[in-house]
């Protein structure tokens, strides 16, 4: 980072408007004298309680189909650059791919069969993204979730056996992270079992049982389930297919004791996926994507019912809860939903949701943080099937992969960059809490607060809005520095939440993977407040510095 001289607030304005040339002319902040939409006080003492945001919080989900195209040879140095950006977090490597794809420890290497070389490849990235681990933490800066099969064999897929875990464990895991154990954050047994089951639940706790101990000497992780896409009062009263959404009790029952046995440095966790949306919903209108479905605080409420939920249940069988399988619309996206500004909108307070998660049906339940997930992991694959990787990227990748020939360099797209501002700002702090804003601007502006260094108080205020909001933010005279995450629309066409790219204070990750740095615009409140104005979609990171309270 670097500072400018402290200015006024109208300089500052000049400033964050000369350096975020997305933003349109309604965005500039007000000066002191102009009325503001709303208003929200940061308290600048260190507060009693609040939630934390754990270390390694931030995560990517990758399909076994393309480790080549993220970490083969070409693409490896820039996908390794975009994981350093983000300082620490866990990859995740499988969903529905890890129940498809059989390891063969002889097998030509190919896009589909896991293979020794794939796990060469992931040993190589980690080394690359650790290289400047110098810690001494039992937890690398990064480390990854590797997933077999376990699922019912068909004809098929007659070797989803226990056999065909236990030797993915011993002959690929063990060999290929050789003196780097401590990269195995976890081992997972199957994807989605409620659906690769049918809902049988017996009949997934009997596979359960059978494959416990395969993993070792790594930890396990279960179960992974998908969630039906659905509102959660039809979740509470149970008139839709739950699935296994109401047997978590019985899975944890049935797999704590194996989770717990071999926790690592990354800790014991069980897994769970969310999607708000899909790209197909032909049968289910409350399915179908658009931008403002995406961002409302119905969906939302759906993610925290399950967040909550979930995360309680695992606390007491003594387990973290991690969301192993995130992103806007289940069938890899869709289209102007996905891809756009709104994306990362969305991905920036879903997971202050996830670590903070609000019960619709008990609102003041979890107001200090005191229960969320450890981390969550926003998913990648193909566009259409697994094996098809040329045909291009999923609509909602964070992250690109290169689908020609060359396999060459990934490239960041809009959630990645809702990653980059929460990483660097909210990961590994402590005292998180949501601040309330007045009901009016409420479902437009959310806005969190967490404690940094020292005398560093963070306020992110996240507009989902389409329209500018104005705001006055009360706080005692202090310096502050503004980070902006703001909608980019080469075109010049003026577009928002529909834009296809995001900024952070102007920049973009460079051609290599590296992050070229923040610039914050800088200065001095007065008289206790700073107004500040907020571009439709638009993010502010207002950090307070001076406070030892």
């Amino acid at each position: 980072m670097f500072h400018r001289p402290a200015r006024g607030a109208a300089a500052v304005v000049a400033l964050a408007v000369l350096a975020h040339p997305g933003v349109s002319s309604a965005a500039p902040q007000p000066s002191p004298q102009q009325a503001t939409d709303a208003s929200v006080r940061l308290d600048p003492r260190r507060m009693p309680g609040g939630g934390s945001v754990p270390a390694h919080f931030v995560g990517f989900s990758v399909e076994w189909s393309l480790i080549e195209r993220y970490m083969g040879p070409a693409a490896r140095p820039t996908f390794a650059n975009l994981l350093t950006n983000l300082g620490t977090g866990v990859l995740r490597i499988g969903g529905s791919s890890q129940d498809a794809m059989r390891f063969d420890p002889v097998a030509a290497n190919t896009n589909e069969v896991i293979t020794p070389e794939d796990l060469a490849y992931l040993r190589a990235t980690l080394d690359a993204a650790n290289a400047g681990d110098a810690t001494g933490d039992r937890a690398p800066d990064w480390g990854v979730i590797l997933g077999t099969a376990m699922a019912p064999p068909t004809p098929k897929r007659p070797w989803s056996v226990p056999e065909h875990a236990r030797a993915f464990v011993t002959q690929g895991v063990r060999p290929a992270f050789a003196g780097a154990d401590q990269y195995v954050a976890a081992v997972s047994l199957g994807n989605e079992p409620d659906l690769s089951y049918r809902y049988d639940l017996p009949a997934y706790l009997s596979d359960v049982a059978a494959f416990s101990g395969t993993t070792d000497p790594y930890p396990v992780v279960t179960p992974n389930t998908s969630e039906p896409i659905a509102s959660w009062t039809s979740i509470a009263d149970r008139s839709v297919n739950t699935r296994f959404f109401w047997d978590w009790p019985a899975i944890l029952d049935a797999t704590a004791a194996d989770t717990k046995a071999n926790a690592g440095g990354f800790g014991a966790w069980a897994g769970d996926h969310f999607y708000p949306l899909a790209r197909t919903c032909t049968s289910d209108p409350y399915r179908c994507p658009t931008i403002p479905a995406l961002l409302s605080d119905e969906r939302l409420a759906n993610f925290d019912y399950q967040v909550y939920t979930h995360a309680s249940e695992a606390a007491r069988h003594g387990l973290g809860y991690r969301v192993e399988e995130l992103n806007t619309a289940a069938g890899r996206g869709a289209p102007g939903v996905s891809d756009v500004a709104a994306s990362a909108v969305w991905a920036l307070d879903a997971m202050f949701n996830a670590a903070c998660p609000q019960p619709p049906d008990a609102p003041s339940a979890n107001t200090d943080c005191g229960t969320g997930a450890v981390g969550v992991n926003f998913h990648n694959a193909e566009v259409r099937a697994f094996f098809h990787p040329e045909e291009g990227n999923g609509f909602y990748n964070a992250i690109n992969y290169d689908p020609s020939p060359a396999m060459g360099a990934p490239t960041p797209a809009p959630e990645y960059y809702a990653m980059l501002l929460f990483s660097r700002f909210a990961q590994g702090t402590s005292g998180l809490r949501p601040v309330p804003l007045d009901d009016a601007h409420s479902a437009q502006v959310k806005a969190w607060r967490v404690d940094g260094d020292a005398s560093q108080r963070r306020l992110f205020l996240i507009n989902k809005g389409d329209q500018p909001v104005s705001l006055d933010v009360a706080a005692p005279a202090a310096t502050y520095q503004i980070d902006r995450m703001t909608p980019d629309d080469p075109t010049g066409a003026g577009r928002t939440l529909d834009a296809p790219a995001v900024r952070i204070d102007g920049q973009t990750v460079n051609a290599d993977g590296t992050w070229p740095g923040f610039r914050p615009t800088v200065g001095q409140i007065h008289a206790g407040h700073l107004q500040i104005t907020l571009g439709a979609g638009e993010t502010a990171v207002v950090t307070l510095h001076g406070h030892d309270g």
